[in-house]
């Protein structure tokens, strides 16, 4: 009885109608391969081709409201003379001023932004006891002119890289802003610097601990032409602690730019003191000509320091 039920049981699922649906087949068939071969299509471009795009490739078009030019009305900047180029890179990306940059600190990120020089002497006055006279000389103006011209293409970045960085005067607030700087822009820019001028070494542990990597970042400006100290290396009038000090900051700097011209104290020269300035020079003690000497003499001490710690 039992045997007679299981068999029935089998018969009426071999009866059992299969579902209907439409096979799939993940590979060409025979004719389609063969018309795929008789075409002379590769078996690679056969199945880029038969391989369905899950996305369409978005096509761009500019607003309605916006025409573009025809090609004979577009002026060609390109194909001008060198000469002619660099004078209009010359005079866009140029200031007749120097270029100062302070200390920023954004979403975590350690910049050097452009400021203006009236910051800078509230900063100095408030900050320092101690302050040099050629920071009251320079002209409070905030320079125009466009770095952003250096992201058209890759051709203007490569022309005009040289010439932002190398004929422009750039003045930073302290060694933080002198370490951002150089971090940002890489060793490649930094080997085309020509005139940069310090401000100030910083007036706290933390920023005072940021000298020595700064200087370390600046070994890559080995083309520098002038490297203005126009802050207090030290409280005293004293050219041997003076180059003693910058030696422990700059001796990376120093040593990478003798390397590179073949002079142990090529640097030497580059290093230009600011003409120091403290609260005793306003009394009627000290004349004009004793001011002199002192700077002439303490500039001498600085120089003959300097060299003997290179080894020259």
């Amino acid at each position: 009885m039992a045997g007679t039920a299981a068999h029935q049981l089998t018969t009426a699922r071999r009866v059992l109608p299969k579902r209907k649906r439409k096979e799939t087949s993940y590979f060409p068939s025979d004719s389609e391969t063969s018309d795929i071969e008789a075409a002379g299509v590769d078996q690679e471009a056969s199945d880029t081709a038969l391989a369905p795009l899950n996305k369409k490739a978005k096509i761009t078009t500019p607003p309605a409201s916006i025409k573009l030019l025809p090609k004979k009305k577009i002026f060609p900047f390109m194909t001008l003379p060198a000469e002619l180029k660099n004078k209009i890179y010359a005079d866009a990306l140029t200031s007749g001023h120097e270029v100062p940059l302070i200390y920023k600190l954004k979403q975590y990120h350690h910049s050097a932004e452009l400021g203006d020089t009236d910051s800078f002497q509230k900063f100095m006055r408030k900050r320092c006891y101690h302050y040099y006279a050629s920071f009251d000389q320079v002209e409070v103006v905030k320079p125009s002119f466009g770095p952003n011209f250096l992201l058209l293409n890759r051709q203007l970045h490569a022309e005009t890289q040289p010439i932002l960085y190398g004929a422009n005067n750039f003045a930073f607030e302290d060694t933080k802003a002198l370490h951002a700087f150089c971090a940002t822009i890489g060793p490649k820019n930094c080997a085309s610097l020509r005139r940069l001028v310090i401000r100030s070494l910083g007036f706290s542990d933390a920023s005072r601990a940021m000298i020595h990597p700064a200087f370390t970042l600046l070994a890559s400006a080995v083309n520098l032409t002038r490297l203005e100290m126009a802050c207090p290396l030290v409280y005293r009038n004293s050219g041997k602690r003076t180059a003693r000090e910058f030696y422990r900051y700059s001796y990376h700097w120093l040593e990478a730019v003798g390397r590179s011209r073949g002079s142990v104290d090529a640097a030497v020269e580059l290093v230009v003191l600011g003409k120091y300035k403290s609260f005793h020079d306003n009394c009627s003690c000290c004349t004009e000509a004793e001011r002199v000497e002192r700077d002439t003499t303490i500039k001498n001490d600085f120089q003959r320091e300097l060299r003997g710690l290179l080894g020259a």
